[in-house]
Order: structure tokens, then sequence, then C-alpha cells
């Protein structure tokens, strides 16, 4: 899936915060269809600190039709 728009934000945290270790990463599909989809991930230190929020906004191609062939 093409990414038509991608937006990262650093937050202050990676100012103060060296992260070390584990980190959780969330991505949520906030809306799918008419050939597009749009997620919201967030980057969360092992500490519970925000580090990097993203948007993404990505084309939705049809699968090839892989059967007449």
């Amino acid at each position: 899936m093409p990414t038509a728009e991608l937006t990262v934000r650093l937050t202050d945290a990676l100012d103060d915060h060296v992260p070390d270790g584990w980190a959780l990463v969330r991505i949520r599909t906030d809306h799918a269809g008419s050939g597009w989809a749009v997620d919201d991930s967030a980057v969360w230190s092992a500490e519970g600190c925000l580090l990097v929020p993203a948007r993404q906004s990505r084309v939705v191609r049809a699968l090839p039709d892989v059967s007449a062939g």
C-alpha cells in the first residue's frame, strides 16, 4: 500500500529521555474505505513517555487477479 502522506513528530521527551530497551508501538486504522486508509501511530518508551506520534494516509489497491493466468 503506497503512502500518500506521512507526518512524524518528535516530542520533547526525546530531548530529556534517551530510549533504552523496549518500546511500545501502537498503530490504529482510523478510517478505511473508498481506496484509502488513515492510520494513527504512537511510540512509547518503557517508562511511559510518548516519544513519537505519527499519522499516515495510504492508498489501498485491489489485489491482482491471479486466477486468470
